[in-house]
């Protein structure tokens, strides 16, 4: 069976499903919010407050989709005129989800309108003091309603406003208000709302797909100055954005705590021509995200604290807790099961924050369902989310959390989940352009797992370093952290389960499969 029909057959798609998939992402294809009532509120209150010449401030969020979400209404808002103010809150300071202590902040200034972008959706309290101060309060989220409604003036919520059946990220939410308020889709925008859909792992169907889709041809044809002032070449692919362009700017808000540093993050998404403040900013980033990389390499966890089974783990870190959700991804790629990394809360000592993520196979939304009594507040989608819980609770939430992992293991027979047969020969580049074929990869569309039999005999080891090899050629599977199985002297061969990827370094490319588990074969 060739390379290309074994992708097919994995994703369960024809020759025809591939080409549809590959037609470039338009906004023809996008299912627009222009006729719904709660759309044509929230359109109808910014109207007014145009007309009106009202202050106004947009209060976003730390993450990717908040920054993006920001931007793309900040820039839409100014080309209307209103030039309203904008806030991106500190995770360390004000916390998720509009502050009361900044809303009373905002009324000492005179502003008379608050939008809410990624969040607002269960501020009950903040959006309660708004209206209490003469405030009217917009609210735009994509979040996990409440039984109840807040106070709001209006608001846009894919559910709520009956727009689609499936998440999205709050960045289109804010894109089809903007090109409602300016009359046009924009690229640039569409562009932004195509990484918040990487960054918050949204289905990869609908509105979703073609976000992407745009996303990756528009950042390859305009080359943004601000965005692509983070990579040191020319041809931009899905790998690039999700790995380099997201962790940086999500670096800002889990090493600084000041929100003067969340601000100029989404500065840099706003600033599309000053290279003197582009290049500012992306020192500023480039020097975060170099912190979150040593931190990450050097963090420590107290074994006393850490719970674990065949199916989960539990750990707890001294580290700032906005980098719980980075050890939690490394954890799980290199131990191939789902994690929970704890540290303790910034705001209130007596309480533990979480990052949970799970592999294919197990899903965090129903472990955040289940245990929802457990936690102060929870939220998250099937692959990632995040918890606080009051530390005195630690062990019985870690027992929740172990106890669900065995159980969807039983019941989704996770041993079993599909790989695709590859040989080393395999990995190289005409079947790599193969695979670029199926990308974009994610949430409801993942990357394939690739099984590979490999010899102990072939396998390299790099001194001094954790890392092992199998290669020909320019073509490699790699190791890493597996040395101990590795290097087991009852095992002659392995299975080994990956993905595949491709590293340029000067000038030369190589193409890999990358393992995440290491099975010795007995």
């Amino acid at each position: 069976m060739s390379f290309q029909d074994k992708l097919l057959e994995y994703f369960h798609l024809t020759i025809q499903d591939l080409g549809v998939r590959n037609q470039p992402g338009s906004f023809e294809n996008l299912k627009n919010p222009f006729e719904l009532e709660d759309f044509k509120k929230v359109i109808s209150r910014i109207e007014k407050a145009i007309s009106n010449k009202e202050k106004t401030v947009i209060y976003g969020d730390y993450d990717v989709d908040g920054l993006t979400s920001t931007a793309i209404l900040k820039l839409a808002l100014d080309e209307r005129g209103l030039k309203p103010g904008f806030f991106i809150p500190s995770r360390y300071h004000e916390g998720y989800d509009l502050n009361i202590d900044r809303v009373r902040q905002f009324a000492s200034l005179n502003y008379k309108l608050i939008i809410t972008i990624d969040n607002g959706i269960t501020a009950f309290n903040a959006i309660a003091e708004a209206k209490k101060l003469g405030m009217d309060v917009i609210v735009i989220d994509h979040h996990e309603q409440g039984e109840k409604e807040p106070a709001y003036d209006c608001c846009f919520h894919q559910f709520k406003s009956h727009f689609i059946d499936y998440n999205c990220s709050a960045a289109s939410l804010a894109f089809f208000v903007a090109s409602k308020l300016l009359s046009r889709y924009d690229a640039y925008l569409a562009t932004l709302a195509g990484m918040a859909v990487f960054s918050d792992v949204m289905p990869l169907v609908g509105n979703n797909l073609e976000f992407a889709k745009m996303m990756y041809q528009f950042i390859n044809k305009y080359h943004y100055p601000n965005l692509c002032s983070l990579f040191n070449f020319d041809d931009i692919s899905y790998d690039d954005v999700i790995f380099t362009l997201t962790p940086a700017l999500n670096a800002v808000g889990r090493v600084r705590e000041d929100s003067i540093a969340t601000c100029d993050a989404c500065r840099l998404l706003l600033e599309r021509e000053d290279k003197k403040l582009i290049g500012k900013y992306t020192v500023m980033l480039t020097s975060c995200n170099s912190l979150r990389k040593s931190i990450a390499k050097e963090v420590k966890f107290d074994e006393k604290y850490t719970f674990s089974s065949e199916h989960g783990l539990c750990l707890r870190t001294t580290c700032l807790s906005g980098l719980s959700g980075i050890f939690a991804n490394k954890i799980m790629r290199l131990r191939n099961k789902p994690v929970a990394v704890f540290s303790k809360n910034e705001v209130n000592p007596d309480q533990l924050t979480a990052s949970l993520r799970a592999t294919e196979g197990y899903s965090i939304d129903a472990f955040l369902k289940k245990y929802k009594h457990l936690f102060i507040a929870g939220g998250g989608h099937v692959k990632a989310g995040g918890i606080t819980i009051y530390e005195k609770d630690y062990y019985q939430v870690c027992t929740a959390f172990i106890t669900e992992c065995s159980k969807q293991a039983l019941d989704n027979k996770t041993d079993d989940i599909k790989t695709i047969p590859l040989d080393l020969s395999e990995i190289n580049e005409v079947n790599y352009h193969i695979y670029e074929k199926f990308m974009p990869f994610g949430e409801a569309f993942p990357t394939p797992i690739f099984k590979m039999t490999i010899s102990k005999k072939d396998i390299h080891f790099y001194e001094k370093s954790n890392y092992a090899f199998v290669s020909r050629y320019n073509s490699y599977v790699k190791f890493f952290s597996f040395n101990d199985v590795l290097l087991s002297d009852d095992v002659t061969s392995f299975n080994v389960y990956g993905s595949l990827c491709k590293e340029t370094n000067r000038g030369t490319t190589i193409y890999q499969l990358i393992a995440n588990k290491v099975e010795p074969i007995k």
